[in-house]
């Protein structure tokens, strides 16, 4: 989207590389940010854009959150309450995915009308998210199989806001982390 011959200069390579990461494969990320840099070509303003990347993105939360919202709009009614379930998940954490499984089934989002179990129903659904851009791959097992996942930022707002909009409220799971724990005495 930068390059007309879809190659990044050498001198913009290790730069590209760190914006392309905090891209996270969103779409709407990945276009305005290539519109940011379609323009001009120096490493000082690229490392700029690296360094603050979300600023550009979230300037004003109305431009990008209709678009976002679009995304929302076209998901399939079985998909929508999984997909604003993971804003009750911290931002910036993995999710386990099996965790992510039994809490859909157990919140009853999963339909059973195969002959497939909840689990590789719920499962599918992730596959679809996954396919959508609207959940991102975090871990990979030495089976391939994917192990946890999480939702940009950008998105996780997108949950809450129309989790907000819709008067979503499934019952609350508090997630954490193995290291963040309370003990009471």
């Amino acid at each position: 989207m930068v390059f007309e011959n879809g190659k990044c200069p050498w001198r913009l390579y290790d730069v590209g590389k760190m914006i392309s990461a905090k891209c996270y494969g969103l779409p709407l990320a990945i276009s305005i940010t290539a519109g940011l840099l379609r323009s001009r070509w120096t490493r000082a303003y690229w490392k700029e854009v690296a360094e603050s990347l979300s600023n550009y993105i979230v300037r004003d939360p109305n431009q990008y959150m209709d678009t976002l919202a679009l995304s929302y709009n076209h998901l399939p009614s079985h998909l929508r309450p999984c997909f604003l379930y993971l804003g009750v998940f911290p931002g910036d954490c993995d999710i386990p995915v099996h965790k992510l499984i039994r809490l859909w089934v157990a919140q009853g989002f999963i339909d059973q009308s195969t002959s497939k179990s909840l689990e590789d129903v719920a499962e599918d659904y992730l596959m679809d998210l996954l396919g959508r851009s609207l959940v991102i791959v975090s871990k990979k097992g030495d089976d391939g199989q994917i192990k946890a996942c999480h939702v940009h930022d950008l998105l996780r707002s997108l949950c809450m806001w129309k989790a907000k909009e819709e008067a979503f409220s499934p019952i609350e799971y508090r997630y954490q982390s193995f290291y963040n724990f309370v003990l009471i005495l």
